[in-house]
């Protein structure tokens, strides 16, 4: 009995790690979605109504990498964790974001809709990434959203080193 005790509390921080460790990742993967590698974005559907405000547009983001995170741990089957990557990305086709991710916003889905057939996949696949401006802007908000409990790869400073992404607590 004590020696499933133990192995228990010895996996949980490396579940935790692993989850941190993941959504660091897909919000750093999120970031180079927007970015200017020159690729060409698959536009998404327009969808009317007014543009998201940065706020919104992050709730959106934390709320959805939050859950990615979430299913890493506590799924048990590549289609578990694709459901909630399908799900996010329709939470995002709901949006009309500000005019300066559109860009980005297109490229963010399209990456999500790829790493369908291999969900784990965004672990470890770089995503697009919004300009450093608007990654500045959007890391200044963070702190006025509820659901952005953890920084994103918008925060300026885990964008300026690479590294600290993978860095938990940091």
């Amino acid at each position: 009995m004590s020696r499933g005790c133990s192995m228990k509390l010895m996996q949980s921080p490396r579940r935790y790690q692993a989850s941190f460790a993941a959504l660091m990742l897909v919000l750093t993967l999120v970031a180079a979605a927007c970015g200017g590698g020159g690729s060409k974005a698959t536009p998404t559907p327009a969808v009317s109504g007014p543009r998201a405000t940065d706020q919104q547009y992050l709730k959106a983001i934390c709320t959805g990498t939050q859950a990615f995170s979430d299913a890493l741990v506590s799924k048990t089957t590549a289609a578990g964790i694709a459901q909630v990557i399908k799900d996010f990305s329709a939470s995002m086709k709901k949006i009309n974001p500000p005019a300066d991710l559109q860009t980005f916003h297109a490229a963010f889905i399209k990456y999500l809709d790829g790493s369908l057939s291999d969900p784990t996949s965004l672990v470890t696949k770089s995503p697009p990434e919004p300009p450093a401006s608007v990654r500045q802007r959007l890391a200044s908000e963070e702190s006025s959203v509820p659901e952005c409990k953890r920084p994103t790869f918008f925060d300026a400073t885990a964008a300026a080193t690479p590294t600290s992404a993978a860095t938990p607590g940091k």
